[in-house]
């Protein structure tokens, strides 16, 4: 009666009556991503590479199920308004419904437990790294001026100055927020306008928020009514507050940055000492950036 999509599910749901009827507990979907989220931790010590891969093929898997659980979904309402509906067949897709967003909760578990060991791994190469560097041997001379248009890139900035005024800054986190800061001082009510300008709107999230909702890292500006997002690299910066110096008519060039460490030498370096080059599923090399084992995140800098 209704072609192939009825057919499928129904297979679908007799291959699902079946496993439960003869498989073991904890079996399929469900007994599978419980028992790689208990190894997770030894996955990633011992065998990252594979980790990763089964990191992407259980996101693979999160949208596949998406997919279906909206697929039935769909087919529930259309037979919600059949005039010859079948209130059992209803109940059978819901009950088939119910049972994918079931196997879905439980890759998404685990899921964030391989992505909270990853995360975990991460920052512990970063400590191992950051005990063998000599930050001194990276620092530059403070006096010496930037604009916007220089790459900051692996650099840690010692203040910023704007119409010839400076303020000692330790991050760019630090700076963003003075920045900010000091435009609401000189127009209050149009700083406060920038939440829904559409010119300061980024690709997934918007720049500023009242309540720090859609916000990825929000940090409240001091004395505004306003979080902005923090979770940016510094070119991502340089171009937020080109934008900002814009909407007050504000010069470029009465905008300098001073920068106390450049790390981009300690870079290159990790980066030649990385001979082996991880590659992606199709077989290619990784993006340079993703093949850095650690940031400088403790030292106040963000890689873009």
């Amino acid at each position: 009666m209704y072609g192939d999509t009825r057919a499928q599910y129904d297979g679908a749901e007799h291959a699902a009556r079946a496993a439960r009827m003869y498989g073991t507990p904890g079996t399929g979907i469900q007994g599978v991503s419980m028992e790689l989220e208990k190894i997770a931790a030894d996955l990633y010590r011992g065998f990252p590479k594979n980790a990763e891969k089964l990191s992407r093929e259980m996101e693979r898997l999160s949208g596949l199920l998406e997919e279906t659980g909206a697929a039935v979904m769909m087919e529930i309402e259309k037979e919600k308004y059949r005039k010859d509906k079948d209130p059992e067949q209803i109940k059978e897709y819901r009950r088939i419904y119910r049972s994918v967003r079931k196997e879905l909760d439980s890759v998404e578990s685990c899921r964030a437990q391989f992505s909270r060991e990853q995360s975990l791994l991460k920052a512990q190469r970063e400590r191992n790294a950051q005990e063998r560097i000599d930050y001194e041997a990276y620092r530059v001379d403070e006096t010496v001026p930037y604009d916007l248009t220089s790459v900051l890139t692996n650099k840690k900035p010692s203040a910023f100055s704007l119409y010839g005024q400076k303020y000692e800054v330790d991050s760019w986190k630090q700076m963003l927020l003075q920045t900010c800061a000091i435009l609401n001082r000189m127009n209050p009510m149009l700083f406060t306008s920038l939440e829904t300008d559409p010119d300061l709107q980024g690709r997934k999230r918007p720049y500023f928020s009242r309540d720090g909702v859609g916000l990825d890292t929000p940090a409240k500006i001091p004395d505004a009514d306003l979080f902005v997002e923090t979770h940016v690299s510094a070119r991502y910066l340089k171009k937020m507050i080109s934008k900002l110096l814009g909407k007050y008519s504000i010069p470029e060039e009465e905008y300098l940055i001073y920068l106390k460490k450049d790390f981009t030498p300690l870079h290159e370096e990790t980066f030649r000492e990385r001979r082996i080059v991880p590659e992606t599923e199709s077989g290619e090399p990784q993006a340079a950036e993703e093949q850095l084992t650690f940031s400088f995140d403790s030292e106040g800098n963000w890689n873009g």
